[in-house]
């Protein structure tokens, strides 16, 4: 079975967000730079990520992606 790009993205942005997500924040900019990815991708993928109740996404100068709820429950 071969797994998506897509998935492995969302997992490379919910480990970015929880690991740098306190030090700075992950923009889709941030987050594509570290992957190798047009942030148009990072962004729908956070909004998957978001409809699916993982993280928060906030716009503006105090913007980005942060988790609902921490990775090691």
């Amino acid at each position: 079975m071969q797994i998506s790009s897509r998935f492995t993205i969302a997992v490379h942005i919910l480990i970015c967000v929880e690991l740098y997500g306190k030090d700075e924040p992950a923009t889709s900019e941030s987050l594509a730079g570290s992957i190798g990815a047009h942030p148009v991708v990072i962004r729908r993928i956070l909004g998957q990520l978001r409809r699916a109740g993982l993280i928060r996404v906030m716009r503006g100068r105090e913007g980005g992606a942060y988790l609902m709820r921490p990775l090691s429950e």
